[in-house]
């Protein structure tokens, strides 16, 4: 049980990583100026928001729930830029698992049951049918907004939001950026083709260094016709940002390979 709790958890956080998310400026909220909404300045500024730190270090509390099973652990993440990330998931005080992403592979050791996994990043992708790498899953960590694509969007003004979308690719994008600070409250991602959705909701945007604002807590659905129906909600804490890591990952010799 513990083995299909843990694999649940990674495997989720590491497709749903591949895929998303935002960051923002302080703003006084007021009436949207429509001259705003065109997408070459919406991109714009979701490109001046990029957080981009040469380390990060965070805690998160996963809160994982599917049609089979919930279960909350906690992680702690560190990475270096275009490098690697490096993740451990615990509950109860144990670590159940170790994860280890560089640009072409995926590291996972399971404390359960003495087992590693070695395998190409480009397996998220084939599981999941949705593109994975290493900017990617970092960019989600720190909160970028990920755009499949630099063309085709289409603009408009939501209330005092603004929406991006793009119909022109394989997996069609809607983003939902807010008027003051213009800080991305959700993105969904739709794959007609392979029948897979991911939304997630960003929200508890504090600032770091830099005055660029982090979002601190995160909601992650996924539903598709293989994956079935999931739930991950992060909130995140102790955000370090800058501060070199000794970051280590070795596999004991008394593990053996899963199958």
């Amino acid at each position: 049980m513990e083995k299909t709790i843990k694999f649940s958890i990674v495997l989720f956080l590491l497709a749903g990583m591949s895929l998303f998310s935002s960051c923002s400026a302080a703003r006084k909220a007021g009436k949207v100026d429509k001259r705003e909404a065109t997408p070459d300045y919406l991109l714009s500024q979701l490109a001046l928001n990029r957080l981009q730190p040469e380390w990060f270090e965070g805690k998160a509390r996963i809160d994982y729930n599917d049609e089979s099973q919930s279960v909350s652990a906690m992680a702690t993440i560190q990475m270096k830029r275009d490098s690697i990330v490096w993740m451990s998931v615990r509950k109860l005080g144990f670590e159940l698992a170790r994860v280890m992403v560089t640009r072409d592979s995926v590291y996972v050791l399971d404390r359960i049951n003495s087992e590693y996994t070695v395998e190409p990043l480009d397996y998220l992708a084939k599981s999941y049918s949705l593109p994975a790498g290493l900017p990617q899953l970092q960019d989600f960590i720190l909160g970028n907004a990920i755009l499949l694509e630099a063309a085709g969007f289409q603009s408009s003004a939501v209330g005092q939001s603004f929406r991006l979308s793009n119909r022109s690719t394989a997996v069609e994008s809607d983003y939902l950026i807010a008027a003051a600070g213009f800080s991305l409250q959700r993105m969904a991602f739709n794959d007609t083709r392979n029948e897979q959705k991911i939304t997630v909701v960003l929200e508890d945007f504090k600032q770091l260094a830099g005055n660029k604002n982090f979002s601190y807590l995160r909601n992650v659905e996924m539903d598709g016709r293989y994956s079935g129906k999931a739930q991950v909600g992060l909130k995140f804490s102790s955000i370090e940002i800058d501060i070199p890591k000794d970051i280590r990952f070795e596999i004991p010799k008394r593990y053996t390979r899963a199958k």
